[in-house]
């Protein structure tokens, strides 16, 4: 009798273990969503670079009607703001926000080899 109490009790633990394992301990943000979506947005760009790679800052908000709204670029190459800009201003963002929210995103446009 005291070895099935055993038994139970170690198939208990075992099912609950695997159970809190299974969840997932960060689901992804508002934040997350719209990064991914930016991304997609812009895409790849159709020009040559003429270094290796290209970092930029873009700074932009989120209405509170989900238009995108790019405020910023910091880059020294004014085509990249251009392509950005033309890229990102007030497209629709599929990410329910509430209110208008600001973001700052790093965007690094790598050359193909």
């Amino acid at each position: 009798m005291k070895k099935l109490q055993i038994l139970a009790a170690l198939l208990v633990m075992l099912t609950t273990t695997s159970l809190i394992a299974n969840t997932d301990p960060k689901p992804e943000t508002a934040s997350a969503q719209l990064r991914q979506q930016v991304v997609k947005l812009l895409g790849t760009p159709d020009f040559e670079l003429k270094e290796n790679s290209l970092n930029s800052e873009i700074h932009f908000m989120v209405t509170a009607q989900g238009s995108i709204v790019v405020l910023d670029v910091e880059t020294q190459d004014q085509a990249i703001e251009n392509y950005i800009k033309s890229r990102l201003n007030y497209k629709q963002a599929k990410v329910a926000i509430a209110g208008n929210r600001f973001f700052n995103l790093s965007y690094k446009i790598v050359k193909e080899l």
